[in-house]
């Protein structure tokens, strides 16, 4: 198994990120393999209604 963890904090290295590596680090010792993935701190948004996926498969 694998879990993805990820940092939402627009500070990469700050406490999101000190948390998740104990959390890494406890799943770790449990043989679960862990990343972690920073999303960065440009805005994430939902759909916007403009059916592009439409034509896309």
């Amino acid at each position: 198994m694998k879990v993805l963890l990820v940092n939402g904090s627009p500070h990469k290295n700050g406490c999101t990120h000190t948390a998740l590596c104990e959390v890494g680090r406890a799943l770790n010792q449990n043989e679960i393999d862990t990343d972690i993935f920073w999303i960065g701190v440009k805005p994430i948004a939902g759909c916007t209604g403009c059916h592009s996926c439409d034509t896309k498969k």
